[in-house]
């Protein structure tokens, strides 16, 4: 099956390139051009609708009070913490606005750090927030990671487990960290069933059981 796929496409148009062809999806035969064509109308209101989001907390940002509560602070924080991993995964190329946002945070932690700085423990529990912060970030890089935290559950969870085992060992390790322990562990049963019945008929897929035996030796090692 050809379809045409966007160069830089955006995260549904994306999901519909992991399931194409791929026999541990059961949908996988189904995409159509129509189908890749509403993925990427539905991308490019996502985008849109980002846009206005995004203009809307950085006006919050740079209207804040001096005197405002180190909560609210951290609040802003952790909402450009979550734009950010949305917009890894926008279409286009949206890396200058993955660089305003990360300035912003910097900004922010600044600000947080000069507020704090006759408070040991505050500079303590603070450092603890941006070395999260900055792992956070390094592993949005991913467009797996991004896709999965998008809040538009662009991957459905019955989706989870084949598009998972379809990534490279590298980005699964990422997104291994997303998932506590028991959900994880309930992913790898159901990969295990997944991988049994694709093999009973006949469709081998060695790489996917190399993936899968990495999730076990994730949780394992938890």
């Amino acid at each position: 099956m050809t379809v045409n796929f966007s160069l830089q496409p955006g995260p549904r148009e994306r999901q519909l390139q992991r399931k194409l062809n791929n026999p541990l999806f059961s949908a996988c035969a189904s995409i159509t051009e129509q189908a890749v064509r509403d993925a990427r109308q539905g991308d490019q209101l996502a985008m849109q609708q980002f846009m206005e989001q995004f203009r809307e907390l950085v006006q919050r940002v740079v209207e804040l009070d001096k005197n405002v509560e180190g909560d609210v602070i951290l609040l802003l924080k952790a909402q450009l913490e979550h734009q950010y991993a949305v917009c890894v995964g926008l279409p286009g190329q949206p890396a200058a606005i993955q660089d305003a946002i990360r300035k912003l945070i910097d900004v922010i932690s600044s600000t947080l750090r000069a507020a704090s700085k006759d408070d040991p423990d505050a500079l303590e529990k603070l450092s603890a927030d941006e070395a999260h912060s900055a792992i956070h970030l390094q592993l949005c890089d991913y467009m797996i990671v991004s896709d999965l935290l998008n809040p538009d559950e662009v991957i459905h969870d019955d989706e989870i487990i084949p598009t998972l085992l379809n990534e490279s060992e590298e980005a699964l390790q990422a997104v291994l960290a997303l998932f506590p322990p028991e959900r994880l562990s309930m992913l790898i049963d159901e990969g295990r069933s997944l991988l049994e019945q694709a093999e009973a008929e006949g469709r081998s897929a060695p790489e996917a059981r190399q993936r899968l035996a990495q999730m076990a030796g994730w949780l394992r090692a938890e």
